[in-house]
């Protein structure tokens, strides 16, 4: 690494417009109370009268739903400008919450939940906007790079702390300061942004052509592998595996989990998972694009899924926390390593001219597979079915990789250099 690049990653650092700054903390809050919800409720049904199965609803329904919101979070964008619709998702996000800490009817929970999946249509359209507004192509990887890594924080903070303070405090109480702390931040947005929310440059075409870019994806067998791929990483890893953490280690292990000679609550351990998981990504995101254009995409493809196969065919068989540990922890390094270069890889593929249209179909396979993962997972309450769902994963893992190998054989990949390892 130069030091002139060193220095100007320093200059960079210091030049991050307050704009950028303040819309990726409020929407970093929104994220609190979804991301607790994934830590808790699992490992801790009964306190909202819930079953098992009904959870898995509960922590689908939400992504589901954005296959219809998200092309209509554009269409709102394009009617009533970007300020009006991200407000009314920030203040319908702090009710929601709420309701996630009150509420125990599952109808109530179900309507929060679908009414969030619309929110995060909107505030993740509004972030976009808000940063891509600040860019240049000189800075617009590093800008969009600081806005992801401060939302994942939220989901950082929404598992560790909510576990946490739930084990202490109970849900209620967490959940009520977690909405509290949502409205903080979105006034804070609100005054400090009045003169400057979201001007476009530019009109962008995001929802706007989906069905265009739907059809480029279907067509164009790489990018109908690439987007498989992402529906099976979303499926497999952020449905799967998060949703259902909680559940397994419940059932393995009780409610507490000796660990060092100190008993801690299976809430509590899961939070520290989860938040173990995003937090990887400040680290390795950057890391691992890198190595993809150093040694090309499909080398770390495949091994992103084969070490995902491996995680998973641990979590399968294993008996032992430590066996269950490094399982968790290979899961969660594949699903950094295939959720960052399957995107770079959509990126390269789509036609320039269709960049934005392709990139939205490619998100709505993501959010299909990650809308099934808690579904398929948390269906049966069965310890030894939910083993047996991770095996099967194992297998679909493996057999992508296979699939990945045959679809970009051979030389016929044009417009990019960066999918086969250099010669």
């Amino acid at each position: 690494m130069s030091e002139n690049f060193v220095g100007r990653s320093l200059l960079q650092i210091g030049t991050v417009p307050s704009s950028v700054l303040v819309v990726a903390l409020v929407i970093a809050s929104t994220l609190l109370g979804d991301s607790m919800l994934y830590a808790v409720l699992p490992s801790q049904p009964d306190a909202w009268k819930l079953s098992i199965p009904a959870v898995g609803v509960l922590l689908s329904v939400n992504r589901l739903v954005r296959l219809l919101t998200n092309s209509l979070a554009a269409m709102a964008f394009e009617r009533f400008g970007s300020a009006a619709p991200f407000s009314v998702a920030i203040l319908l996000s702090v009710i929601v919450t709420l309701i996630y800490g009150w509420a125990t009817a599952f109808v109530v929970l179900l309507i929060a939940r679908l009414t969030w999946g619309a929110c995060w249509s909107l505030l993740r359209l509004g972030g976009f906007w808000s940063v891509l507004n600040e860019t240049t192509d000189d800075n617009r990887g590093f800008l969009m790079g600081v806005y992801l890594a401060i939302i994942r924080m939220g989901s950082v903070l929404g598992a560790l702390i909510g576990a946490a303070l739930t084990d202490l405090f109970g849900h209620r109480l967490t959940l009520t300061l977690f909405a509290a702390t949502m409205a903080v931040t979105g006034m804070f947005w609100f005054l400090s942004s009045r003169d400057q929310r979201f001007h476009q440059r530019d009109r962008m075409d995001v929802g706007v052509r989906v069905r265009e870019g739907l059809v480029v994806v279907l067509t164009d067998r790489r990018l109908l592998v690439t987007g498989s791929g992402g529906l099976i990483t979303g499926l497999v890893f952020s449905g799967l595996v998060t949703a259902s953490l909680g559940f397994f280690l419940g059932e393995r292990f009780g409610q507490e989990i000796a660990f060092a000679g100190v008993a801690v609550g299976v809430t509590s351990i899961t939070g520290l998972l989860l938040a173990a998981q995003w937090s990887l990504g400040l680290p390795l995101a950057p890391l691992l694009g890198y190595l993809s254009d150093r040694f090309g995409r499909l080398p770390l493809i495949s091994s992103g899924f084969m070490i995902g196969a491996l995680g998973l065919t641990l979590l399968a068989i294993a008996s032992s926390l430590h066996t269950i540990l490094i399982g968790v922890l290979l899961a969660f390094v594949a699903a950094m390593a295939l959720t960052v270069i399957l995107s770079a890889t959509a990126g390269d593929l789509a036609p320039p001219e269709r960049r934005s249209a392709v990139m939205s179909s490619y998100v709505t396979f993501l959010d299909l597979g990650s809308a099934l993962g808690p579904l398929i997972g948390l269906s049966f309450a069965s310890l030894a079915t939910l083993q047996a769902v991770y095996g099967s994963a194992a297998v679909v893992l493996l057999l992508a990789a296979v699939l990945f190998r045959r679809a970009f054989s051979g030389n016929e990949f044009h417009g990019c250099d960066n999918f086969s390892a250099p010669s």
